[in-house]
Formats: C-alpha cells, structure tokens, sequence
C-alpha cells in the first residue's frame, strides 16, 4: 500500500477514535438510507400502483391487431393469458336491428379489474366472476334502450340466436371515448365460429391480454413487435388514468428531491467543519515536509473510505427501512408491494458518492492548501478557491437532482428555488449581521451573549443560516406538497364531478333536456356542440393513412375527429401558445389545437387544417394550442373552433354531463322514456378508478414524506453536532471567566432561535415559491401564497433549531474547562 494509502487509514482510524469524521459519517449514512429508503419504498409503490392500474385495460400488457396474433406471441412462463376478440356488426332482435359492438371472451377475462353485471338497465351493479356462457349474451343499457329488449329476450348475432341473461355495466378495458358509441354485446368465444362473422376481409380486432409480475412480462416487453401489432400497456390504455399516474410520479419524485436536498445540505455542512478541523494537522504536516500531492492523495483516499463504508451501511439501513415500512404500511395502504430491486440500492451509494465528491472533496482539498504559518499563528486563512467549491456544489446538485428523477423540468424548479432561497438567506444573514451591533446594546445579558456570537463568526454565521435553511426549506417544502399540492390535486376531481355523460343531443331537444333536469331538482345543465370531421388536407396538401409513417398516427387520423365551438376557454384547459379569440373570434375560421393533435400532425401556429363534415370541407387555420386536463373528466376535445366558423349546413349534435348520485340511478330510466334517441354513457367505473389512484398516491406520498421529515431532522441534529468543538472551547472559555451555565445556555440558544427563526421564515418563501413554480409549470394546479405559512416557518426554524441545539450542547456545557483547556 502507498505511503498516502497507509496515512489515510491511520488518520481514518484516528478520527474513528476521537470522534472526528463520525458527523460526517453520520450525515452519509442518513443521505444514503434516506435517498436509498426512499427511492427503493417509491419503486414499490410505482410498480404496485402500475399493476393496479391494470384494471384500466384488464391486464397488464396487451397485444392487438387486426389480424389474427401469431401463435409465437404466447405467454412466458408464470404469466397468465386470455384472448378477446371483438367487431362490429348488426344485430337483430325480432323486427328490430341496431349496429353493435361484439366482443368474445374466453374463461378467465378479465385478468384485472372487474367486470360488473345487473339485472336490469341502470340497476345496482355487482361483480362477476365469471363470462357469459355459451348460448347467452350480456349487453349493455345502450342495447336494451335501442331495441327495447326485455330479460331472457333472444338476440340474433350473425348466424346464432343467443339469450340476453344479463345487463353489462362496465368492464375494465373498454375505452371511454365519446368515438366508442356503439352498444356493446359480450359472448362466449366458443360461441364465435357459430355466428359465421368472421372471414376473409372482416374488420376484426384480436386482443391477447397478459398479466403477471414485471419481471415475468420483461421478455414481452422487450420482443420486437411488427408494425400492424399493437402493445399497449396500462399507462398507455386511457388518457385519463395516464394523467393520473404521470401526476403521481411527479409528486414522488418531489419526496426524493426533498430527501436528496436535505442530503447535500448535511454533507456540505458537516465536511465544512472537518475541512476546518484538518487545517491545523495539515499546517503541522507541511512544517515537517509533507507536499500538497501526498494530502490531496491521502485525504481522498480517506474521503473514498469514508464513502464505502457510508455507501455499505446507507444502502443496508436503507432496505431495512424501507422493509419495515412495507410491512406496516402495506395493508393500511390496501396495496400488495412486489419485491425490492436492487438497483435502487446501487443508485443511491453512487448518489452518495457524487454528494461527497461533490461536497465534502472540494472543502477538504482546500485544507490542503494551509500555510505552514498557521501553526504559529491561526489566523483565518484567505480561501481563494471559495468560488470553485460552491461552483463544484451547485454542478453536483444539479446532476444529483436529475439522476434522482430523470425530469428536467422538476429538477430545475427544485433547484432554482432552493439556489433562490440560499442567495436570500446570505443576503438576510449579512444584512442581520450588520444590524446586530445597535441591538445588543439594548438586548439582555444573554440576547448580548447569543448575537455576539453571530456577530463576532460573521462568514461561519451565514455559512450556518444558509445550510439550516437549505434544510428547513426540504422539510417545509414537504410540508407544502403534502397539504397543499396535494389537497390541490385531489380538489381536481371533486366529489360532484360528473360520472354521466348525454350524446346525440339534436338542437330542438335543449329546452326540453333543461326543463327535465330542471323540474327534478338538477342545476342548470351544460351544453357543448359537436360536429365530426375526417382530415382530408393538411397545409393545403391531401393527406391519408400513407403521409404519415407512425402506425399510432395512421390509426387516430383514419377517424372522425370531434370538434367543438366556444368564446370561453374550459377552466381545465391551458393556453401554451397563441392567444385564445374570446368573442372576438366570432365568425373567424380558426382553430385551437390539442398537445396530442400537435405531436401526431406535427402542428404549427399558422398551419391550417381542412375537415370534411359529411362532404362539406371547411378550412381552418391553427391560432393557439392548449394543454387539457384530461382526468377532469369534462367533455373537451382535440380541436376547437370558433362559433359561426362552420356552415350551418354542417350535420351537428350536443353533448351534457351531470353527476348522478348511485340511488337515483333510477332517473335514467325516465330520461330514456323521454328522449329514447339520446345515449348515456355511464363513466362512474372510470372516475372510480382515478380517484382511487389519487387516494392511494397520497398515501404513499405523506408516508415517504413522513419518513423525509425523520430524515430531516437527522440532518438538522448533525448540523448542530458539527459545531460541538468550537462550542466546547468557547464554553471552557467562559465558564474559565467565571460565567455561570445558565447564562451560557440562555446565550446559546437565543443565537439558536434567530438563526432558525431567520432561516425557517427564508425556507418558509422559498418553499412556497418553488410549489408556486410546480403548480404552474409541473403539476398544471392553481396555487396561491398563504402568508399563515410564513410565521410558522419562522417560528418552527426557531424551535426546531433551538431544541436540537440543547440536544447537541447539553453534555458540552457540563464538561469541566481544564478537559478543553488543559
């Protein structure tokens, strides 16, 4: 081993022993259980909500096409599978006829979710744990109001009469869209072959649905797959619980960049201190001939040490705990974790490692540059690489606060406002130091004690208001996604939001349709026009199914597009570019396009679209896009116009939504005897879903919050211990002079309470600022300041701060003055 290597184990030893690197230690291995805790519980969280999810598309990856599926696309071992075959066809029920949507399932459909069956239409539905079978069908309200079926009624299906048994509610993997209009029947695949629909040419879609573990499915998700197959998996099945989920992930991803903050706080803090500690052992070392090399050698070798065996206990602590909040919390939570993966572990000891070569490296290495001259004399030396470490620390944040989240734009907000807040409380912390002379010729013996010390240690005063206010804006900043964020988020989808939707409106029908609603106690309605067009030029320019080389584009595009007209702008849609036409866009052909709409047609402002409205094209010229909140769950669309743009000859229809409570289900049937051309589509099923995903994601986020919150105040204790030798020294001092501890005590901790104070009303604005930032530019959320927020801060930071100071400092002012300065 080399002579640094031998040296760094000796001093490593040596401040084993004397207790020197154990805060540094300490803070590590708190980081790194933190981070590793945390990102390995939200793993878990991801992937069992994931798996939820599934319920959206009753599996948890599927396979569809319009060809028959290979027979090479088979399930791997320990994964379930199940085949669904569907298609539109007529129907017949005696002298009656409707166009309808067939699916055939086979035994053990669906593999998530539940399929929901009653006995009548807009009944009370129950789970079924089974499929129709063979010779029977279950169709939807859709079906029984067109034909007007009765129970146990015959309907004729291809070449085969079936008897309907049962009415379908709902089931897990059928879309939502205001596109899948048509009434659904579900069979028996066995029955299939007998209704002879199917043959060369027919319009079949073949789905093969699978679920198992992550690990099982890998091989499916891995496999290339042709062009006409289509995989999709939950994420990718609804725009509305894709929303959630995306959500969801962001304020998970605001726990671990809370949790890695407060980690770079504690190491910057505590390897300041060491670095402070080790100038006057280098200053000795080079008097005896010791090169700069050598100590950059040996103090990085130690550094490396230091972060193995930090790295080893973080990333154990770290599963231990994350272990033992699985097993708590998983069944409160009514969530089945799947097993810990390891890289979580691997991640956070290289997150550990960057935050030491990140923070604590640059501090010490510029101990190495101690002039000799300190051994005489200790005066402070004049650090001219300052610039280059917080340099160093604000690039290592940066890359820290990606590799925890892989978003950009999360990072970036987090870490401006956390750059933000630090340069305010430099600033606060000067300014109070150049304000303390005047005050403490009027403050008490004690507040004269406390603010001389902020006074006389300006540079180490502010260095410690800046990092006890780095960490109080984690912890506040946790505090401020958990309840209001959150609370935010869930007000989104409010307990009266619609979960009924009315089509096929016709525009002498409103006033009836009003005064229906009217007479049964309903507020006034809300109506939306409707019109559907197929895309027939784009710039001027023919387009079809061949301009475009993305299967997923061919497929949208080879549809009706829904398009509405408005002067107002819904509250859940956002304008991102351009400018909305309010009522000066009556009349004017223009055009509001959807982020979706934009990504597919590869859209810009100016480009204009022509709609062919069953053969009348209209031409129209894209002046804004906008940002849609999907999982509001109120009727929006991909393209909007402006009234009076389209001719009054275009073919249109209105659509309304309403909530309806589960005991009054019995007023559909009365809407359908009163208007038997208007279709409901029932979509409490869906929004059941969402909200279930929200409920459970805030869970899971207050408790990964509550385990930061620990963490948190781990850091600010360890922020506390970091001083205990200066503080000891000083006390011998005073206690020498004949000062009696309570006075000590008292001075102390009123220097404590205005440093937090200061530090946690900083924090306070700074952490109200970046959820500012979030709710606008992340979450999409309005979000306003609460000033109440600002005192609590305030007086928190100097509760907090002060209460771990007596922790760190009350075996300290017992220790005799001869044990310090003898």
């Amino acid at each position: 081993m080399s002579s640094a290597g031998v040296f760094a184990m000796r001093r490593l030893r040596r401040g084993w022993r004397s207790g020197e690197v154990w805060v540094l230690l300490l803070s590590l291995v708190v980081a790194i259980a933190a981070v590793a805790s945390v990102n390995l519980f939200t793993e878990r969280v991801r992937a069992a909500l994931a798996a939820q999810t599934g319920e959206a598309l009753g599996a948890d990856l599927l396979f569809r096409a319009r060809a028959p599926l290979p027979d090479s696309l088979r399930a791997p071992p320990a994964v379930r599978s199940v085949d669904t075959t569907s298609f539109a066809t007529v129907v017949f029920a005696e002298d009656q006829s409707v166009l309808a949507s067939i699916k055939a399932v086979n035994p053990g459909y669906p593999l998530r979710g539940e399929l929901r069956i009653s006995d009548e239409p807009f009944a009370r539905a129950r789970v079924s744990t089974e499929i129709p079978a063979p010779g029977t069908a279950w169709a939807d309200a859709r079906l029984f109001q067109t034909l007007q079926l009765k129970h146990d009624a015959t309907l004729q299906v291809g070449a085969v009469h079936l008897r309907v048994t049962q009415v379908l509610d709902s089931e897990p993997d059928r879309g939502g869209s205001f596109s899948d209009l048509a009434p659904r029947v579900m069979i028996n695949a066995a029955d299939l072959p007998a209704t002879q629909l199917i043959g060369a040419g027919s319009r079949v879609e073949y789905s093969r649905l699978f679920a198992g573990t992550p690990q099982a499915l890998s091989p499916l998700l891995e496999m290339d797959v042709p062009n006409p197959i289509k995989r999709i998996q939950p994420q990718d099945a609804r725009r509305e619980i894709r929303s959630a989920l995306d959500r969801a992930g962001q304020f998970l991803d605001v726990a671990i960049l809370a949790a890695t903050l407060l980690a770079c706080a504690a190491v910057a803090l505590s390897a300041q201190q060491y670095g402070e500690k080790l100038r006057d052992e280098i200053a000795l070392l080079k008097t005896l001939g010791a090169r700069q090399g050598f100590l950059a050698r040996a103090l990085l070798l130690q550094l490396l040490l230091i972060g193995t065996i930090a790295a080893s206990l973080g990333a154990l602590l770290g599963y231990g705990v994350q272990l033992m909040l699985a097993a708590v919390l998983a069944q409160a939570m009514q969530l089945s974790l799947p097993a810990a993966p390891l890289w979580p572990l691997l991640s956070a000891a290289a997150l550990g490692l960057l935050m030491l070569l990140g923070f604590a490296a640059p501090p010490l290495l510029a101990a190495r540059r101690t002039p000799p001259l300190r051994v005489f004399q200790r005066a402070r030396d004049t650090d001219r690489s300052a610039r280059v470490v917080w340099l160093l620390a604000l690039i290592s944040a940066a890359a820290l606060l990606w590799m925890a989240t892989r978003d950009v734009n999360l990072a970036l907000a987090v870490l401006g406002g956390s750059a933000a807040a630090l340069a305010v409380l430099a600033a606060m912390a000067w300014l109070l130091v150049r304000l303390l002379a005047p005050m403490r010729q009027s403050a008490g013996l004690s507040w004269r004690f406390g603010l001389g010390n902020i006074a006389r240690r300006k540079h180490a005063s502010i260095a410690q208001i800046c990092a006890l206010g780095l960490a109080l804006l984690a912890l506040l900043l946790v505090t401020v996604v958990r309840d209001d964020l959150l609370s935010r988020w869930q007000q989104q989808l409010p307990a009266d939001t619609p979960n009924q939707f009315l089509i096929n409106i016709q525009t002498e029908q409103i006033d009836p349709l009003k005064a229906f609603f009217a007479a049964r106690g309903f507020e006034q309605i809300e109506l939306w026009p409707m019109a559907r067009g197929r895309l027939v030029a784009l710039n001027g320019n023919p387009v079809g199914v061949d301009s475009f080389d993305d299967v997923e584009t061919q497929r949208w595009i080879n549809r009706d597009f829904n398009l509405s007209w408005s002067t107002t702008l819904n509250p859940d849609n956002r304008i991102t570019q351009g400018q909305w036409w309010g009522e000066q866009g009556q009349g004017q052909p223009w055009l509001s396009a959807e982020d979706y709409a934009i990504k597919r047609l590869n859209l810009k402002l100016g480009d204009t679209m022509t709609l062919d409205f069953a053969g009348e094209p209209v031409t129209l010229t894209v002046t804004n896009f906008r940002n849609v909140g999907w999982d509001s769950f109120k009727p929006n669309f991909f393209l909007l116009t402006t009234p009076g743009a389209l001719p009054d000859t275009v073919p249109h229809q209105w659509l309304s939504s309403f909530r309806l409570a589960p005991e009054q289900r019995s007023l559909l049937r009365e809407l359908v005897s009163h208007f038997p051309n208007i279709t409901v589509l029932d979509i409490d099923a869906l929004i059941t879903q969402v909200r279930s995903i929200a409920e459970r994601i805030t869970q899971a986020v207050q408790l990964i919050f509550l385990f930061t919150l620990a963490a948190g105040l781990c850091v600010l204790l360890a922020a506390m211990e970091s001083t205990r030798s200066e503080r000891a020294r000083e006390t011998a001092v005073l206690r020498a002079l004949g000062a009696r501890t309570s006075l000590i005590l008292k001075g102390l901790m009123s220097e404590y309470a205005v440093m937090g104070a200061l530090a946690g009303l900083i924090a306070a604005l700074a952490a109200q600022l970046i959820a500012w930032v979030l709710a606008v530019s992340v979450f999409q959320i309005p979000y306003g300041p609460r000033p109440l927020l600002w005192g609590i801060g305030a007086i928190a930071g100097a509760l907090i701060v002060t209460a771990l100071g007596w922790l760190s400092l009350r075996n300290t002012l017992k220790t005799p003055p001869r044990a310090v300065l003898g």
